[in-house]
């Protein structure tokens, strides 16, 4: 396989294309409800929300999940987080004992980085399907995701989180 898209963050080496398992961040492995107030405002406060991240706790279930993937199976995890962070989010996965074996943020050198992330993770199943990955299962805590994930053919689990569930204004981003 060719080097990475910049905004892919192998682990160690690159997976070899093949059955993935895509799990969500925010919401599903990271704890980011003390980051969530910078969003439910008139104007959402992006820098506020990503300046916290290294703060996050974790959700157990989730790091539970992303362990007991099979070792065969690599772990990517699908992130709206902007590539800016992607630094001090693999630090959070190591030292939080986070299986992982490729992280997708979204890229920093969008043109347009204000897509929804409905079609930002879109674009990336097409892109990891293009390289010969075949997502098996997906974890999401974005029920518009979960949608699309299925549409797609993706088995999905949904985890409530909440984030999305507390407002009716916003409806996604991370």
């Amino acid at each position: 396989m060719s080097a990475l898209p910049r905004n892919w963050h192998a682990r160690t080496t690159e997976p070899a294309p093949g059955p993935v398992v895509l799990l969500d961040l925010d919401g599903v492995i990271a704890d980011a409800a003390h980051r969530q107030p910078f969003l439910h405002q008139e104007e959402p406060d992006w820098e506020g929300f990503y300046a916290g991240v290294a703060a996050d706790g974790v959700i157990a279930a989730g790091r539970a999940l992303a362990a007991t993937v099979s070792g065969e199976l690599p772990v990517v995890i699908l992130t709206g987080r902007i590539d800016d962070v992607a630094d001090a989010t693999r630090r959070w996965l190591e030292v939080n004992g986070i299986r992982w074996d490729l992280l997708i943020c979204r890229p920093a050198d969008e043109d347009d980085d204000s897509r929804h992330a409905v079609d930002y993770k879109r674009d990336e199943i097409a892109r990891l399907r293009a390289l010969g990955f075949s997502p098996r299962l997906a974890a999401d805590d974005n029920r518009k995701i979960v949608a699309m994930y299925e549409e797609a053919g993706i088995p999905t689990l949904y985890v409530p989180s909440g984030y999305y569930d507390n407002s009716q204004r916003y409806d996604g981003g991370v």
